[in-house]
């Protein structure tokens, strides 16, 4: 039986992203459908991508986002077009970041909630400031390790400064990685130790689907196994790596690559034309994503080691894979290897090496025993553990006391 939402709701969060739209960090839209539910207001404050966008968006009972339009981007862009020179482009980011903060804290302090939380770095200072001048708690959550995020972050120094200065001011930080918790509190001075709530999507049972396959059919590349690649399609994710371990693959294995790139990448069908067993497929919605996965035979995942932040990476794939019952190639670092090969869902292997990624594609085609393991394992365990609702168990109750706490102040 649905739970029914509450009659009144005293109790309100401010949540603050960087970001065009609250549905491109689904851990945050996850987190707000859950205070929403229960019996919070939740107010999402964004960016808007473009002048006509609502300034204020409803999604479900009791949460909403605020759009905030940000007119330096459109002057710069107008006059500079989409790529200015490297000078003005910091020009035009130092600007628009500097809108982004004056606007957010107005809308934050707006808000007038109970609890401030603030999606990555960017807004980490706006938050700070509605906060403390509300005299409200404020918790970061901290889904990257934001100045490590690249080997070449653009402003890392500024944002290592940031990192330093405002992370002990919050008062609580959350992260989806234990190896991350770790930095941000002994590196970082994190008032306390940071909590791991790792990046699991809400629980939906294995959709049964044949998607991938009827494509492949219709494109003329049938293939007995499909190894799916899903998301951001990019160097830092291996993408060459996997491609070229498609030369490697057994007969009647297909690599299939969803997803959408940038500069290089933007055009991935004709940056991967080269190889014959990859089909690229553009991007679907991501409510529609599911059958398209569990359509898959084997999801592969990968992250160069050029960066902390990739070292412990912490995907959400990963548990979308499992999800839909398929088996995960992962890469071969701490955090990986505790979770796929030491809860039986799949292999990792060095992300580096085409032929390691090839042999361990094969090794699961030929094997539907231990591949039907794997798949037992991912279903069992996405159920009874890796989903939404039992991973952020311990963050609602967080929220709770929080609130409190900011009502009475």
């Amino acid at each position: 039986m649905t739970k029914a939402p509450p009659a009144v709701r005293d109790r309100k969060v401010c949540m603050l992203a960087y970001w065009d739209s609250p549905t491109a960090l689904p851990p945050m839209f996850n987190h707000g459908v859950s205070l929403s539910a229960d019996g919070f207001d939740v107010e999402m404050i964004c960016l808007a991508p473009h002048a006509g966008t609502a300034s204020v968006d409803p999604h479900v009972p009791g949460l909403s986002t605020t759009r905030l339009y940000l007119r330096s981007r459109q002057f710069f862009q107008r006059f500079l077009g989409a790529a200015p020179p490297s000078a003005l482009a910091a020009m035009q980011w130092a600007a628009s970041y500097f809108e982004f903060v004056v606007k957010s804290i107005a809308a934050a302090l707006g808000a007038r909630a109970d609890v401030y939380e603030a999606n990555d770095l960017p807004p980490l200072l706006p938050a700070i400031v509605a906060a403390r001048l509300r005299g409200k708690p404020v918790v970061y959550r901290a889904h990257e390790l934001w100045s490590e995020a690249t080997p070449s972050v653009r402003f890392a120094g500024f944002w290592r400064l940031m990192e330093r200065i405002l992370v002990p001011k919050c008062d609580h930080v959350i992260t989806p990685e234990e190896n991350r918790s770790r930095i941000y509190h002994d590196e970082l001075r994190a008032r306390r130790q940071p909590m791991t709530i790792r990046n699991c999507p809400p629980y939906r049972p294995p959709a049964q689907s044949s998607r991938l396959h009827e494509e492949l059919r219709r494109r003329g590349k049938a293939g007995s196994t499909i190894v799916l690649y899903q998301g951001l399609i990019d160097s830092m994710r291996c993408i060459e790596e996997i491609a070229e371990a498609s030369r490697f693959f057994d007969a009647g294995v297909v690599l299939v690559v969803m997803g959408t790139g940038f500069g290089r990448w933007a055009d991935a069908t004709a940056a991967l034309a080269g190889f014959e067993r990859v089909v690229v497929l553009p991007p679907v919605p991501y409510k529609e994503l599911a059958p398209f996965t569990a359509s898959a035979d084997i999801g592969v995942l990968l992250y160069r080691n050029d960066c902390r932040n990739n070292y412990y990476c912490a995907p959400n794939k990963l548990f979308e894979y499992m999800m839909m019952g398929l088996p995960v190639i992962a890469p071969n670092y701490p955090g990986m290897l505790t979770l796929v090969e030491g809860e039986g869902v799949g292999m990792c292997v060095a992300p580096d090496s085409p032929r390691a990624i090839a042999a361990a594609v094969n090794r699961l085609a030929g094997d539907p025993e231990s591949r039907s393991q794997m798949r037992a394992n991912g279903l069992r365990l996405s159920k009874a553990r890796y989903n939404w609702a039992d991973e952020s168990a311990p963050l609602l109750q967080l929220y709770r006391s929080l609130a409190r706490v900011g009502a009475a102040a």
